[in-house]
């Protein structure tokens, strides 16, 4: 048992030790800039990745959602989606731009539990909070978290 609770001390400290050397969200600059700016008119949308419903275009507006460290994306819905039940290992932080998203809880929550947020609201999901996300309209959502970013799917229960 003393084997067992030192060694998982040791793993705590070297996990702090390798965190301290590291800011997250520290941005990168390239010598002589001092901004990251990203101008609406400008933002390049590419199709989400096939493991999203379809029907949705994403743009990175800061770090990368598969790193390990502080990133922002953007999503461009332009016809209804569903987003099933899922879960994600960190927070989420959604910021709704334009339309409307409705966000329920629980593996087997429908569409008329959901909460509904608009133009310019923000919510935060917990880290492995199973939720459900419909999108009927034109809708801009931001999302900004912590890397790596995952959803896992559920399966709905019987």
């Amino acid at each position: 048992m003393k084997k067992l609770l030192f060694c998982s001390l040791c793993v705590m400290a070297l996990l702090v030790a390798g965190c301290a050397n590291r800011e997250i969200g520290a941005m990168k600059f390239p010598a002589g800039k001092v901004q990251h700016a990203v101008r609406a008119t400008e933002i390049k949308w590419r199709p989400c990745p096939k493991s999203l419903p379809a029907g949705c275009r994403i743009s990175v507006l800061e770090g990368h959602p598969k790193k390990p460290d502080l990133f922002t994306i953007r999503f461009k819905i332009d016809k209804d989606l569903f987003m099933r039940p899922h879960t994600h290992p960190r927070d989420e932080r959604v910021t709704i731009l334009s339309g409307k998203a409705a966000v329920a809880f629980g593996k087997n929550a429908d569409r008329s539990q959901a909460k509904e947020f608009g133009p310019g609201d923000y919510y935060v999901n917990a880290r492995n909070a199973v939720h459900s996300v419909w999108i009927e309209e034109n809708t801009i959502l931001q999302i900004t978290g912590i890397g790596p970013w995952q959803a896992k799917f559920i399966k709905k229960a019987k």
